[in-house]
């Protein structure tokens, strides 16, 4: 089991030290400052408990409590990880009541 957590700390690490090493570079022409990619997910949602129709973010991708939650998952054992992963993978947070998953997308 201890091999196991080494070799995927070894291979996650080497991959984050070079996804952050290029971007770091000055070589590179797009650096991580100044891009504008689906980093900040919002969408016009209608909130089904409260009513509050707005921008919502991804909770997963734009809130720092999901993300500790997921590497505690990943840290205490792979399977809890991936269960909250799949479970709140794509999930809208609204801003109002802060319900999680209970909104749906307003069309235009």
């Amino acid at each position: 089991m201890e091999i196991v957590i080494i070799l995927f700390v070894l291979v996650g690490g080497s991959i984050a030290f070079s996804a952050w090493k290029n971007n770091k570079s000055p070589d590179n022409p797009r650096s991580v400052d100044q891009h504008n990619d689906l980093d900040n997910r919002t969408c016009v949602r209608k909130c089904l408990i409260c009513g509050h129709e707005g921008e919502m973010k991804t909770w997963l991708s734009n809130y720092n409590v999901p993300k500790l939650i997921a590497v505690a998952g990943f840290l205490l054992g792979y399977i809890p990880g991936l269960i909250f992963l799949a479970i709140y993978w794509g999930k809208y947070k609204c801003p109002l009541c802060g319900a999680i998953g209970k909104n749906q997308e307003i069309s235009a």
